[in-house]
């Protein structure tokens, strides 16, 4: 602390300094701009209050799902597109989507952790469109999208959520409306004898992934090397899917395997709109990197799909 006779001395030296201080800021900015100012920085703090707003607003939970419109969507002629991922945080398809500039609407629905409660969620006839009748419902209460009806419909999922997908592709007519399938480490599927793949058990991936190669839908996949005892793991489903496709493995040369977050990938399968990417890991946390790493791997080809042509 200072002494208190230097104190006497610097108290009017100090004051002095603040008046011309203060002085010097009145003869810089007239009451009449230092008023604009003081507008100006009202406004914008008023067009980020209605921004974050608008953002919570974009933001509807509904029985087991969380809908999400990204905050550069825009319908489009009248209609609005749609991508119902199962299992997943929501905010982590929030970020992905926002990443990937999908311009669609997003549910993530989660069931708990086990495939069963996915599948027995949509065996029923007209689960899926009560879940897509929900939606829209949810959708209007946003604003984002008035009077706009559904388009285009993608199905994702990670891990457990795959069961759903299956679920939905079973329903009579419901592989009809869905455009395009993305899978995040999955899917999985069962033996018949110990070490042999259920055969009919993957005609419903056969089916989707020969209308993709066709050019009329798209399904894209990325698979673990996590091993698994008692069912086939995603490197052996999606390994059979391949050989029932006559899809060959392309193996990625070493310089482009890095992929995001550090994935190390193992090869690549490309036929018109079916994509797959095998990739390293074996842990919980190379599981969950693909859910993660979405945006850079399966998003893309959605985006693409998806895109408005270009004006002539």
């Amino acid at each position: 602390m200072l002494p208190s006779s230097l104190l006497r001395h610097l108290t009017p030296a100090l004051t002095c300094l603040a008046v011309l201080a203060l002085a010097d800021v009145a003869r810089a900015e007239p009451p009449a701009v230092r008023s604009v100012a003081a507008q100006e920085a009202v406004v914008r703090a008023g067009d980020h209050a209605a921004e974050q707003a608008r953002l919570e607003a974009s933001r509807v939970k509904f029985g087991h799902a969380d809908l999400y419109v990204p905050t550069f969507f825009q319908p489009e002629g009248g209609t609005y597109d749609l991508v119902v991922h199962f299992h997943g945080i929501p905010s982590l398809q929030e970020d992905s989507f926002e990443r990937a500039h999908v311009n669609a609407v997003v549910v993530s629905v989660n069931l708990g952790i086990a495939s069963d409660a996915y599948s027995n969620a949509f065996r029923a006839p007209g689960s899926f469109d009560q879940l897509l009748q929900q939606t829209q419902r949810a959708l209007d209460h946003t604003g984002r999208a008035p009077g706009a009806t559904l388009g285009r419909v993608a199905l994702s999922a990670w891990s457990a959520g795959f069961a759903s997908v299956s679920a939905i592709l079973a329903q009579p007519g419901a592989a009809d409306r869905v455009d395009a399938v993305l899978l995040e480490d999955g899917p999985h599927t069962m033996y018949d004898a110990p070490g042999h793949i259920y055969e009919p058990g993957l005609a419903k991936w056969v089916r989707f992934a020969q209308a993709a190669m066709r050019g009329d839908k798209l399904f894209a996949l990325t698979h673990s090397s996590i091993p698994t005892i008692g069912y086939p793991s995603t490197t052996e489903t999606i390994g059979a899917l391949l050989r029932e496709t006559s899809v060959a493995k392309v193996p990625t040369a070493p310089a482009y395997a890095t992929g995001p977050r550090g994935m190390r990938e193992i090869y690549e399968s490309h036929s018109g709109g079916f994509h797959v990417a095998g990739f390293e890991g074996q842990t919980k946390n190379d599981h969950i990197d693909h859910i993660k790493g979405m945006s850079e791997t399966v998003l893309p080809y959605l985006r693409a799909r998806w895109a408005p042509p270009p004006n002539p």
